[in-house]
Formats: C-alpha cells, sequence, structure tokens
C-alpha cells in the first residue's frame, strides 16, 4: 500500500488515504461505536446523525493525512513548505530561538501532527516524543521517515536525561498530550469533563527552563495547512506544592486544545476512549491521592468562567 500511495499523483494517493480511512470506519464497528460515543460524549446536544457524520468525517481525515505522511519524505524542504498555506504566531517562536532558550510544543492528535514536527524541523532542531508501537515493522517505518525529515525521536517511557539535556541545549521537543495514557499525569476539565491528561510538558519546561507553547497544523478546505503558534504558558519554578504546582499550566495547554477542536471537529482523534480512566481510580501515572486537589481545581476554575492563564511572552 506504502508504494501504492507514493507512485500516485499527490491528490490521487490523498483520495485513495481518504477512501481507505471511511472503509475502515464503515467496516470496523468497535472502532465505529467507540469514536461515536466519545463525540456524543462531549456533545450531548448534537444528535446522533451529527456524532455519525463526523466521526466518519474522522476516518477520512485520518486515512488522508496518513497517506501525505508516506509522501513527506518524497518532498523537499520547498515542497514542504508549499503545504503549508499560512503562518500564524511565529512571533512567538523567534524570540526564544535568538534567546538560545528549549521550546516544549505541546500540540494533539489534532490536524496534521506529523506535517507540523517536518515543517517546524526546518528552522530548528525539533526531536518528538513518540508511543512505541507493538508492530516492529510499523515503527521502524515511522523511525525512519521522521528523521528523514530532520526530526529526532525519544521513546515514551525511557530514560528522561536525553530529553532534558535536549531542552537545555536550546532545541525544541514536540508532545502529543490530548489522551488519556500512562504517563505521569493530572485531571483537568476537558470538554466539561475531568480528564486524566499528561503533565510532562510542564514538567519538562519547569525542570529544564524551557519555554511552553501549543502548536496546531490545520487542514484548509483546499487541502493546504495553516500553522500556529500560540503564546508561551507560564510555568512556575519549582516549589514546595508538588505536582499540583503545575496543575495551571496543564489545564491551559488542555484548553486551549479544546478551543481548537472546536473549530475543528472533524480533525481531532476522536477514535480514543478519552474519559476511560476514573479520577477516584488508581491507573498507571496517576495518584488518586490528588483526586480531592484536581476536583477542587477544577471547580474553582469553571466558577471563575474557565479563564485562559495569561501568557508570558518575552518571558
Amino acid at each position: 500500500m506504502e508504494a501504492l500511495l507514493r507512485r500516485l499523483p499527490l491528490g490521487a494517493s490523498r483520495g485513495l488515504g481518504e477512501a481507505i480511512g471511511r472503509c475502515f470506519f464503515a467496516l470496523v464497528p468497535y472502532e465505529r461505536r467507540k469514536t461515536i460515543a466519545t463525540l456524543a460524549a462531549a456533545y450531548p446536544q448534537a444528535g446522533p446523525d451529527w456524532a455519525r457524520r463526523t466521526a466518519a468525517d474522522v476516518f477520512g481525515h485520518l486515512g488522508r493525512s496518513g497517506a501525505e505522511f508516506f509522501r513527506m519524505s518524497d518532498l523537499d524542504d520547498a515542497g514542504l513548505a508549499a503545504c503549508v498555506a499560512e503562518l500564524r504566531g511565529w512571533e512567538h517562536v523567534q524570540p526564544q530561538l535568538d534567546a538560545g532558550r528549549g521550546i516544549v510544543f505541546v500540540t494533539g492528535h489534532l490536524g496534521h501532527w506529523e506535517l507540523l514536527g517536518a515543517w517546524t524541523a526546518q528552522k530548528m532542531p525539533v526531536a518528538v516524543v513518540a508511543r512505541q508501537l507493538y508492530d516492529d515493522r510499523l515503527e521502524q517505518v515511522l523511525l525512519r521517515r521522521r528523521r528523514a525529515k530532520r526530526m529526532e525521536v525519544f521513546s515514551r517511557n525511557t530514560n528522561v536525561r536525553p530529553i532534558l539535556r535536549w531542552l537545555k541545549d536550546g532545541k525544541a521537543l514536540g508532545v502529543l498530550a490530548d489522551q488519556d495514557t500512562g504517563v505521569d499525569s493530572l485531571y483537568v476539565d476537558f470538554f466539561g469533563r475531568a480528564s486524566k491528561t499528561p503533565s510532562g510538558p510542564a514538567v519538562l519546561a519547569q525542570i529544564t527552563g524551557a519555554v511552553l507553547l501549543t502548536a496546531w497544523c490545520l487542514r484548509r478546505p483546499d487541502g493546504r495547512y495553516d500553522v500556529e503558534f500560540e503564546a508561551p504558558i507560564p510555568v512556575p519554578a519549582r516549589g514546595e506544592g508538588g505536582a499540583m504546582e503545575l496543575w495551571p499550566a496543564v489545564q491551559e495547554y488542555t484548553r486551549r486544545t479544546e478551543a481548537v477542536i472546536r473549530a475543528h471537529p472533524g480533525q481531532w482523534a476522536w477514535n480514543h476512549a478519552r474519559w476511560r480512566s476514573p479520577i477516584d481510580r488508581p491507573s498507571t501515572g496517576w495518584d488518586p491521592r490528588l483526586a480531592e486537589a484536581c476536583e477542587a481545581s477544577m471547580r474553582a476554575w469553571r466558577d471563575a468562567g474557565r479563564p485562559a492563564l495569561a501568557a508570558v511572552d518575552g518571558a
């Protein structure tokens, strides 16, 4: 399939990828039901027809993005740049580069996160944190293609020292932080629900002094993408507050993630069981003794009108 996608014209390979994604949605009941259920939980007023249509769009988008990923290594820098229609927010990034400061980019399984990494790697040294796949052959394909676009790869749940050194050397790290996983997490509000969310990006920024930013790569109707970098998120110096010191930062990048998903619901991977871990039960990366503190923080944040955390440009 990879060989076919690479031989076809780009438009045809995109169309084939989308068709494969939509066929997968139609033919795999478990994934279809899970995706529709997650959408219905986030949008209870939207109705089942909307949830089903949006779920089908999600799989079409994922299939199309997958086809583009396999074509990406065939593009030179000019071809990669041509995929991006508009760049916004670079003024939040350039001062950090000029200062030689490390950057932690938080994004999600939204739009085309692989293109975001490859495009950014044209501008600065970029590494990504990736989960090791069960299929070693696919793992090696992904690794080769990421490195072909000048991206370094750190496996999740491995020695953190190389990542800390990378950031302290003034380089950039991309992290997906929008799923319920087995990494260190806090519970924050996401679509009105208590949601187990990776806290690692904020931890890394706090330890290394790196800047914490959010970044997105979103598909336009014409098939090209808009790349956007948002203002830095405040990260406190390490004190005596433990994990909860970073709760506001984790809530802020989650709030931003939700806002972008609401604007582009067909471009997020809703097939993930986002709310599978109850806050009052232990799970990998989560200590339920923090549940009361997280719940109190969520209540206070909601009562305050779900405010944005003040950005810190120039920090």
